[in-house]
C-alpha cells in the first residue's frame, strides 16, 4: 500500500477498534436482576428398607412411601454474562411423602403388630445455585445445574395407626389417631441438615423464566440407631432407624425478574 495512502487510513483504525471493542462488550455486559419464584413439588423421601431380625425373637418391618404434592416460594437472583447466568435462590419449600408401614414382633409368650398410614410434611429454608445456560440469551431453552443447600425449620406427621397384641393382660386391639410435630436436635433422630444436585431444563421470555427441575437430596434425613424410638415419642414414618432416607423430588416452578 502507498504510504500516502496507509496515512490516510491510520487515523480510521483507532475509531474501528474501538467500534469492534464496544460491540464485544456489549456481547458480554454482565446485568443483574432480581426475581420472585413460586412453584410445586412432587416431593418423596424414598427409605432403604432395614434388615428383618431372625432368632428367638424374631421381628420384621415394612414401609411403603408415595410422592405428595407441596410447595415453594421465594426470591432469586440472577447475574448474566452472555447466554450463562448464575441463580442462586432462597426458597422455603415443603418436602415429605406418604406412607403405610407395618412392624410384626413374637416371642414366646406372644406376638404384636402395628401398621400405621398418615403423611409427613417437613419445611425447609433452601439455598439452591444454579447455572443456567440459555440457548439466545434473554430468551429461548434452557438447561440449568447445580448444588443446593437446606435446613429444617419444622414440619409434621399425622395418620392413624393399629396396634394388635396377644401378649400379657394389656394385650388387645385398638386404634389411635397421631399428630405429631416434627422436632431436630440432641434426642431426636431427625437430621436438620440437607445438600444435593438440581438438574433440570425450562424456558425464558424476557423477564419470565419456567423449569422443570429434579432434586436429588444427597445427606441421610435420619440419625443411625439401633433402638426402637419409645412408644410415645414414636414416628410412625418408621421403626428402626438404622435405614436410610433421602429427599428426592421433581420441581415445576415459576419465576418473573425484575432489572436492577
Amino acid at each position: 500500500m502507498p504510504y500516502p495512502l496507509l496515512m490516510k487510513q491510520l487515523p480510521t483504525l483507532p475509531l474501528a477498534a474501538t467500534l469492534l471493542m464496544s460491540a464485544a462488550t456489549a456481547q458480554a455486559q454482565t446485568t443483574f436482576r432480581l426475581g420472585l419464584r413460586g412453584g410445586l413439588n412432587r416431593a418423596l423421601t424414598t427409605v432403604d428398607p432395614t434388615s428383618n431380625s431372625t432368632g428367638n425373637y424374631p421381628s420384621s418391618y415394612s414401609t411403603d412411601k408415595s410422592a405428595l404434592l407441596a410447595w415453594q416460594a421465594g426470591v432469586v437472583g440472577e447475574i448474566r454474562v452472555g447466554k450463562f447466568t448464575f441463580q442462586p435462590a432462597l426458597l422455603f419449600a415443603q418436602k415429605g411423602n406418604h406412607f403405610r408401614t407395618s412392624t410384626y414382633s413374637s416371642g414366646v409368650a406372644g406376638f404384636s403388630t402395628l401398621e400405621a398410614t398418615g403423611t409427613t410434611r417437613t419445611n425447609w429454608l433452601e439455598l439452591p445455585l444454579n447455572f443456567v445456560y440459555t440457548l439466545h440469551g434473554d430468551h429461548g431453552l434452557q438447561v440449568f445445574a447445580g448444588p443446593y443447600v437446606a435446613l429444617a425449620v419444622g414440619g409434621w406427621q399425622r395418620g392413624t395407626a393399629t396396634h394388635y397384641s396377644s401378649w400379657g393382660i394389656g394385650g388387645g386391639y385398638y386404634t389411635t389417631d397421631f399428630d405429631n410435630r416434627s422436632h431436630y436436635g440432641p434426642g431426636t433422630s431427625n437430621q436438620r441438615l440437607d445438600a444435593g444436585l438440581n438438574i433440570g431444563i425450562g424456558y425464558r421470555q424476557g423477564p419470565l423464566q419456567v423449569q422443570l427441575g429434579y432434586g436429588l437430596g444427597l445427606l441421610n434425613g435420619y440419625k443411625t440407631s439401633t433402638e426402637l424410638l419409645p412408644l410415645g415419642n414414636r414416628d410412625y414414618g418408621r421403626q428402626l432407624s438404622s435405614e436410610i432416607a433421602r429427599n428426592r423430588g421433581a420441581q415445576l416452578t415459576g419465576t418473573y425478574f425484575f432489572g436492577l
